[in-house]
């Protein structure tokens, strides 16, 4: 008697794979031809629901290489790559690892940056709002303490770095858009994205203050991750960064 698990497992490998289906034709009813017709059925849904959620996720990369090319995306990591939650948002967690090692997008590198950026922006989106607290509460803390401030930030909050303008082409591809479209394809840059409202920035990130964002967003202490954006560039502004950060609502909090 075969196990619950060994015909799941056969049926999810022959709605992936059609080569598969020979394997899992003989838990299901009906003739060779038949099984076949059906479990194309739910190939096709399978393929469109995952061309909807990556479409969705990745907005700027489907317009960057175009439906027809970003359908064959959709399916060929479909099928490297299924879904493993029942949960469509979670599907493409990886679509950036894929497009890396893919071998008909090593023609263009910043795809997988770019992607990396929209999968940032995507959780953004889904983030919880970020709490009240009381932004005066930080100058209660001692001077010989404030090395230890340990920072809370908003949920969604994410430093992207990248060696392609990903900032440059995500912002040129926003509707409404009606600027100069050209791009300095040698420009690396580091995007932070974070959540305003219902809104998601996405906005250029200096070294500095990529350093100190990363190691903060790390769990870092506020002296351990100003000392890791003084090493990357010597003229760091804490004092304005963090003036910013709380103005912006990104700080939500800290611990000692």
């Amino acid at each position: 008697m075969p196990e619950l698990h060994d015909i799941q497992s056969a049926f999810a490998a022959a709605v992936r794979d059609r080569e598969q289906v020979p394997a899992a034709a003989r838990w299901l009813v009906g003739d060779g031809a038949l099984v076949a017709s059906r479990l194309a059925i739910y190939r096709a849904n399978m393929v469109a629901s995952a061309d909807k959620a990556l479409a969705s996720a990745y907005p700027v990369v489907r317009q960057t290489v175009g439906d027809e090319f970003f359908h064959g995306l959709a399916r060929e990591h479909q099928r490297r790559t299924p879904s493993t939650s029942g949960d469509l948002t979670e599907f493409g967690a990886g679509f950036d690892a894929f497009l890396a090692a893919f071998e008909h997008t090593q023609s263009l590198p910043w795809l997988p940056d770019l992607a990396r950026l929209e999968w940032a922006v995507h959780r953004a989106y889904g983030a919880a709002d970020a709490p009240d607290w009381d932004a005066a509460s930080l100058g209660s803390v001692d001077g010989e303490r404030q090395a230890d401030i340990r920072f809370r930030w908003a949920p969604g909050l994410a430093v992207v770095p990248a060696r392609s303008p990903i900032v440059r082409v995500w912002t040129i591809h926003q509707p409404g858009h009606d600027g100069d479209f050209s791009v300095d394809w040698t420009q690396a840059e580091t995007a932070l994205v974070a959540r305003s409202g219902l809104a998601v920035t996405v906005t250029r990130c200096g070294a500095g203050e990529a350093a100190f964002l990363a190691a903060s967003l790390d769990g870092a202490p506020l002296g351990d991750a100003a000392g890791a954006a003084l090493s990357r560039h010597p003229d760091f502004d804490l004092g304005a960064l963090l003036a910013r950060a709380v103005s912006a609502r990104l700080v939500c909090g800290f611990t000692l």
